[in-house]
């Protein structure tokens, strides 16, 4: 009597209703992975053709994961309702034997899944990593609290990441520190700056325009304000652009007798204008003190001192007076970065700030 129960209650398991339940909650499942995957409502409208990379991976994940969920849950509600019993009854419910073909079923289609997954990723990181010939190359480095970025083929440094559409950049990033992370969202590019190492990433722009470049690493006070800009420009306008950088650098170097231009564009270059405010530069830095007026107050900062000593010492040597309400976070290696003619021209651009 026993054994012809569980046979019928197994039955019932498999029956027409049970199958075509199964038919209906397949046919949501694909259904809604579908629209769910194409639509992508979580990443959408990239700007590089590595991110389009990414934004169609994510959506295929997006797909198969609804679709698993809906299956799940589906069969789920279905159990619930259509194996019920009286809350009343308080019998032991009857035993039966399992399933080889269904357990193998749900560990093989996993399986399958998984794999498949696996090597489509794999597809997609080769894509991205994948080299062009005409690569440009840009070094990447990462300071408390600012983006520096050179260009080896023009001998050029910036601060800003400037690159031609459609053109593959390298990216070669390092930290001249902590450890920074180097994050354009909008192009789904994050890779970490180490210190002592060079980490690589490829990016091409597929959009005309500017996007904002962020640390996605805590590296100390002024991370949150750790921010540059990527520019998107059309082939002869990214030239144009060097040739300006070119032209800047050259009239620096050949008429060193105009600080205030080499100090304004040092200042910028270097990334000062990351922590401080200074009206003249455009920069609205809230990480150290205000720069505005420093030339008429410096003198009367420290007893003993000159405007002149006071500013240069707090270039060169930033740990030697701390401002009142502000960390010690400015790097101390300025002076190794600077020579003297630069070091003496910002300290003359910013005496000229009254």
């Amino acid at each position: 009597m026993t054994h012809h129960t569980s046979h019928n209650v197994a039955g019932n398991v498999f029956d027409n209703t049970s199958k075509m339940a199964a038919i209906i909650i397949g046919a949501t499942a694909i259904i809604a992975g579908s629209i769910l995957g194409s639509v992508n409502p979580f990443l959408r409208g990239a700007v590089s053709s590595q991110g389009a990379l990414i934004d169609t991976l994510f959506s295929v994940l997006v797909g198969i994961a609804t679709a698993i969920f809906v299956i799940v849950q589906g069969f789920l509600l279905f159990s619930i309702v259509r194996f019920s019993h009286d809350p009343e009854d308080d019998t032991d419910s009857i035993p039966l034997r399992g399933n080889t073909r269904l357990e193998v079923l749900w560990t093989a289609i996993p399986a399958i899944i998984v794999v498949a997954i696996s090597v489509y990723s794999y597809q997609i990181l080769a894509a991205i990593d994948r080299p062009q010939p005409d690569q440009l190359t840009v070094e990447v480095t990462g300071r408390q609290f600012a983006w520096e970025f050179y260009y080896p083929d023009y001998d050029i440094k910036t601060s800003e990441l400037h690159i031609p559409l459609g053109r593959q950049a390298l990216l070669k990033l390092t930290s001249a520190d902590v450890n920074h992370a180097f994050w354009v969202p909008q192009m789904r590019m994050k890779k970490d700056a180490v210190g002592g190492k060079i980490t690589t990433v490829n990016i091409t722009g597929t959009e005309l325009g500017t996007y904002p470049i962020v640390c996605a690493e805590l590296c100390g006070a002024g991370h949150a304000v750790m921010r540059s800009q990527v520019v998107v420009q059309s082939a002869s306008d990214f030239q144009t652009w060097v040739q300006a950088q070119v032209g800047a650098k050259s009239r620096a170097a050949a008429a060193p007798a105009d600080p205030k231009a080499l100090g304004k564009q040092l200042y910028t270059q270097l990334g000062c204008n990351a922590c401080h405010k200074l009206a003249d530069a455009g920069s609205v830095g809230l990480v150290g003190p205000a720069l505005d007026g420093i030339g008429s107050r410096a003198a009367n900062t420290v007893p003993g001192q000159s405007a002149e000593e006071y500013i240069r010492t707090s270039i060169v040597k930033p740990s030697a007076f701390i401002t009142p309400n502000y960390q010690p976070v400015m790097p101390g290696d300025y002076g190794q970065r600077m020579s003297e003619a630069e070091v003496d021209a910002l300290v003359q651009y910013l005496l000229e700030q009254k």
